[in-house]
């Protein structure tokens, strides 16, 4: 079977002649009548500008040097979205969507069967504008000539002669255009939507006698007219409260995050617009980003970073405008607490009325073992709500309860043409309209400045209009204390609970830009994925609901450092000369690499560790001596050189564990960059919980083979091939320039998320200047020339200067051009 099916693809590979790609079933390659023509120049660190003279051949000159560069992890991730990684690598192994850990293969592609219908993807298809789909069928007509070029023998060790390699649809790029909206919701709980099945027919008879027994005395909300009704709480049976910050680890942006620094004329040296843009995306996986140039004359020219399937860019800059991202604290999904029937546990109760959820059939390929493949079916149950999840121990589905969830990124089909109207954009003004019109980014926030020096902050994403007051009324008790994890559990049980409408949103249940925050400003504005509130400390942004943005929310460490390092350069105490940014001083906060809560406990540490000495852990003495020696030398910062920072990290982290009140300044709301603050070490028992903290930490880092006397850049590497390249920055808690590694077995750890595609641009002339890196350079195929280019000068921060302009590229010494047409 795997033969006659790679004998397949070669053969509809053979078909696709150098004139033009035919249609292939229903989702149909390219369209008949379909032409296409881009110039590809490349310059170093193999940055491509592509030039065409419509959409069709932009799309197809990005499709084409994308090809190039990461064919193989394209044709995976559509392996994904289509759900057939069961198929092709069985049902039991596991998968890094996203950077956030493995995932089953199989509840993955049930999950994508679900979410990618058909109907569902043709109409997304539908809707995209003719713009959109002419860069959509360039881009597959770009890669599908790459692979008919190449041909599949001769592709990249890691999908080379694959029987899930074949030409790629215009019905995938929307299967993947759908994946990306679902990142920060759905595709969170596809484990929980695999898991939701009908309890046994043998049911409790105790657990249906206690619902009639509620239903007959009211307990069931009925309608109310002009108000929500109290929620029915739900049983013991349903819902257990899950382990202290099981949600909020479960929605952690801090692998996901990003800062980003938009400044004004108010703030620059010049007087125009200056940016830092500095996502911190997973070094794997499809949300790696790709550097490009796109130009179509007289219409568009863009230079920046996009993701992997995206013919556009997401974060970068024109000759007017410049914008960055960075994930924001809304939250997309609700889930529902369902009261069930109690005559059966698949129809649920809504204002006292039993209505029966849907059912779909969905069905995934599996090995047979014998060469071929068999389906495997499962049932999805749905309410009008959104399907059923379950979380055993947690959220269950038993006779008498249930909980549903709804999205509001299943239904955002505007990513796309959201991007593509903000690459057009001629002004802030121009950007601002797109993006308060649209409303089609899913799940980050935007930062833009522009050459007038503007600053300009939208927390702008679909977000479920659930108000304070919808909150108050139909979150129950049980379900209130998740709140502050990021998890709303409104009342299934009556209409009155589901989703608020706002009459100018681009679609049902969410609120509307002008009920969003955002904010103009001529000095700056900045986020490092805390909520809007501090946007800018003189013009805090409040009174939003929470699913929006929490007020009065302590910091991160890593947007306090930000805020603190934007307010000692414009009040001239940075060291540096003069008190207004140049891009020198703004690449110099984006690298500073200090950690910010050494800066608020390093002095007292060493004052608790003062002589070192024994201390019992767990019954054990241990010495924390040479622990406490390394602390006395740390230089508070976590570059290649630093001797330390591992250390105090897992310090910090044991300390937060012990429950200790340690804070000699605890957090004030009046206050929130410098509080909290100090630790507490004229208490002794604080004393004494920071050496027992340090001896757990020293323990630790010991088990894991971490030589914390070691210098840092020894330590944190990128695995390139054969080479170990160090790497500066640290845990994103902390560190501004946020790298997250992991252990590798051998003393070292490897980068996989972190400081991603890093710019800094500015309009300080007729043109813009871009100064950058792509972290781990442009290709994920070993053995390009651009696999780990610029993560060596990543690794020393020599910053590259990325060519704009017709001059810049035409001067570049290893400049090269491809003139593809069909």
């Amino acid at each position: 079977m795997k033969q006659a099916f790679r004998a397949a693809v070669t053969a509809v590979i053979g078909l696709l002649s150098a004139a033009l790609l035919v249609a292939c079933g229903d989702d149909g390659l390219l369209p008949d009548d379909a032409t296409f023509s881009a110039e590809i120049r490349r310059t170093q660190f193999g940055i491509p500008h592509i030039k065409a003279a419509d959409e069709k051949g932009l799309g197809y000159g990005v499709g084409y040097a994308f090809a190039e560069d990461n064919f193989c992890l394209l044709a995976d991730v559509v392996v994904s979205v289509n759900g057939e990684r069961s198929k092709y690598f069985g049902p039991t192994t596991t998968y890094d969507p996203s950077g956030r850990g493995q995932q089953l293969n199989l509840s993955s592609d049930f999950y994508f069967k679900s979410l990618n219908d058909p109907a569902l993807v043709q109409a997304t298809w539908d809707r995209q504008s003719t713009e959109i789909k002419d860069l959509v069928t360039g881009y597959v007509a770009g890669v599908n000539r790459y692979l008919r070029d190449k041909g599949v023998a001769s592709l990249p060790a890691a999908c080379k002669d694959q029987p899930w390699v074949r030409p790629i649809t215009t019905l995938d790029i929307m299967r993947l255009m759908r994946r990306y909206a679902v990142e920060a919701s759905g595709a969170q709980l596809m484990d929980a939507l695999y898991a939701a099945q009908p309890p046994a027919a043998a049911l409790a008879v105790n657990e249906r006698a206690t619902l009639s027994k509620r239903a007959a005395a009211g307990a069931v909300a009925g309608a109310v007219k002009g108000a929500a009704a109290t929620p029915v709480a739900a049983s013991a049976a349903a819902y257990i409260p899950p382990a202290p910050g099981f949600w909020a680890q479960r929605f952690d942006t801090s692998r996901l995050g990003s800062n980003g620094v938009a400044l004004g004329k108010d703030s620059t040296a010049s007087g125009s617009g200056l940016l830092l843009a500095n996502p911190h995306f997973p070094w794997v996986t499809a949300l790696r980003f790709y550097q490009l140039h796109l130009t179509i004359p007289g219409k568009l020219d863009v230079m920046g970073a996009s993701l992997t399937g995206f013919p556009g860019v997401n974060i970068g800059f024109n000759r007017n405008v410049a914008w960055t991202h960075t994930v924001n604290s809304s939250r997309h999904f609700t889930l529902f607490y369902l009261a069930l029937d109690p005559a059966d546990p698949t129809r649920y109760l809504i204002d006292g009325q039993s209505k029966p959820m849907t059912r779909r059939t969905l069905t995934v390929e599996v090995p047979d073992g014998k060469g071929g493949f068999t389906p495997v079916t499962r049932t999805q149950y749905a309410t009008e709500h959104g399907p059923l999840i379950k979380i055993p121990g947690q959220l269950e589905w038993t006779a008498s309860a249930a909980f549903a969830l709804r999205d509001a990124n299943a239904d955002n089909d505007r990513l796309f043409m959201q991007w593509w109207e903000m690459d057009k954009a001629d002004s802030i003004q121009a950007f601002k309209s797109s993006v308060e019109t649209l409303l089609g980014i899913p799940w980050v926030q935007s930062i833009a400045t522009d050459k007038a020096g503007n600053a300009y902050y939208a927390d702008l994403t679909p977000v479920p209009h659930v108000t304070a007051a919808k909150e108050a009324a139909c979150i129950g008790a049980p379900f209130r204390p998740l709140i502050a994890q990021g998890l709303y559990v409104l009342a299934g049980t009556t209409a009155a609970c589901n989703w608020g409408d706002s009459a100018d949103a681009p679609q049902r249940g969410i609120f509307a830009a002008r009920e969003l925050p955002s904010l103009m400003r001529t000095d700056y504005v900045q986020n490092s994925n805390d909520s809007a509130w501090f946007t800018h400390p003189a013009q805090p942004l409040t009174g939003f609901p929470s699913i929006v943005s929490i007020d009065g929310k302590e910091l991160s460490g890593r947007t306090r450092i930000g805020l603190s390092q934007i307010a000692a350069r414009l009040a001239g105490s940075d060291g540096l000369p003069g008190n207004r940014f140049d891009m020198a001083s703004l690449q110099s906060i984006a690298f500073s690499n200090r950690s910010y809560f050494a800066g608020q406990l390093l002095d007292d540490l060493r004052t608790a560790c003062a002589g070192g000495g024994s201390v019992t852990v767990d019954g054990s003495a241990v010495d924390i001596t040479r622990g406490c020696q390394v602390m006395a030398s740390w230089d508070g910062k976590a570059e290649l050189s630093s001797v330390g920072w591992p250390l105090f990290f897992a310090w910090q982290q044991s300390i937060k564990a012990s429950g200790v009140n340690f804070w000699t300044v605890p957090f004030d709301v009046a206050d929130p960059v410098n509080t909290p603050r100090g630790l507490r070490v004229s208490d002794a028992a604080v004393t004494e919980a920071a050496r027992v903290a340090m001896a757990r930490a020293m323990r630790s880092l010991d088990q894991q083979s971490l030589d914390y006397t070691r210098p840092w850049g020894e330590i944190q590497v990128a695995v390139r091939g054969a080479k170990r390249i160090p790497m500066h920055g640290g845990n994103s808690a902390d560190i501004y320039n946020a790298i997250v590694s992991v252990p590798i077995g051998d003393g070292q750890f490897d980068v996989r998320f972190g400081s991603s595609t890093i710019w800094t641009v500015s309009f300080d002339g007729d043109v813009p200047r871009a100064e950058g890196f792509l972290t781990y350079s442009q290709s994920t195929d070993p053995t390009s020339a651009h696999f780990s280019d610029q993560t060596e000068r990543f690794s020393a921060k020599q910053w590259i200067r990325f060519p704009f302009t017709e001059a810049a590229i035409s001067a570049d010494p290893t400049l090269t051009t491809q003139r593809l047409r069909e």
